[in-house]
């Protein structure tokens, strides 16, 4: 048996059943908060707000619907749908075994020579690398338009041993490297994932490029027990510049004159295929960062 096949076992026996048991609503589609059913608004109707989550600690889900007469202003952008009920449920689809009653748990490595204390991960490595203090004196490099970098879509083994060996190369990533850009469908290769992409992450030589990665830094422990090392995070660094406004949205065009569509944040991203104006989307979220990265730390050191 495959190292795969025996996470997706050691998976089963840890839930011990599958998720859902529950009666559907009338439509085929039922909403759960904290426990409790609740039928789902009108078909049209979009959501203000949705917590959403696959796996163990996910949060509940919440949705508020359009009131009645609360059209969009003459020139405002369109909502996109944050639920489409019509799309089935990826722990269906792709078997994901879902307990949100189990707490999440760090899958310890190590234990003390006394075997009394776990050892955190990065509890050996000596607070000087840590420490920036020899920032190199480079110019910014600039990314080429997004038409112009090559783009892949990791959907199977293949694709994420590709993209583990491309990351190993490199001295820095936001997923996108400086010459290409990567999305992972974390739905259908979810169990897959930690596998492939746990080395480069923790990997203390090479620096990661996040911006807002408080959440971010959670989930990949939460769902694929990734922990990551040499972190440079633009959002936080945007506060250390005291810049007018902290969000992507205004790095993008503040330092790259892109403008973001940032209504497809909260978009249905169980979709498949995903359309192409997600994509560039998702693009445009890590395709700048390095580049960006580079004109803070300039600002910055």
């Amino acid at each position: 048996m495959d190292e795969p096949e025996k996470v997706r076992g050691r998976e089963d026996a840890a839930s011990g059943h599958e998720a859902g048991g529950a009666e559907e609503a009338g439509d085929g589609f039922q909403l759960v908060i904290h426990g409790k059913k609740k039928k789902r608004a009108a078909s049209g109707q979009d959501c203000r707000t949705a917590g959403s989550g696959f796996g163990a600690g996910a949060g509940p889900v919440r949705a508020l619907t359009r009131e009645k007469g609360d059209a969009p202003a003459p020139g405002a952008k369109a909502k996109v749908p944050c639920h489409d009920p019509s799309i089935p449920r990826p722990q269906d689809v792709y078997k994901i075994r879902v307990d949100n009653y189990k707490p999440f748990e760090h899958v310890w490595l190590e234990r003390n020579e006394d075997g009394t204390r776990h050892v955190h991960p990065l509890e050996n490595l000596p607070v000087e690398q840590f420490v920036v203090r020899n920032v190199p004196d480079r110019e910014p490099v600039k990314p080429a338009d997004l038409e112009d970098t090559p783009f892949t879509l990791v959907q199977d083994h293949k694709g994420l041993t590709e993209l583990a060996k491309k990351l190993k190369s490199v001295t820095e990533f936001a997923i996108s490297t400086r010459t290409e850009d990567f999305i992972v469908d974390t739905l259908k290769l979810r169990i897959y994932i930690g596998l492939y992409l746990q080395e480069p992450f923790k990997d203390p030589t090479k620096r990661k490029v996040m911006h807002g990665a408080d959440r971010d830094i959670m989930w990949l422990q939460r769902d694929f027990h990734i922990y990551v090392c040499n972190l440079f995070d633009t959002g936080q660094a945007s506060r250390v510049l005291q810049m007018e406004r902290n969000n992507l949205e205004h790095l993008l065009l503040h330092f790259c004159g892109v403008t973001a569509k940032k209504e497809y944040q909260n978009a249905d991203w169980r979709s498949r295929p995903l359309p192409d104006e997600m994509i560039k989307y998702a693009r445009e979220d890590t395709h700048y960062l390095l580049y960006i990265y580079d004109l803070m730390r300039q600002a910055l050191f």
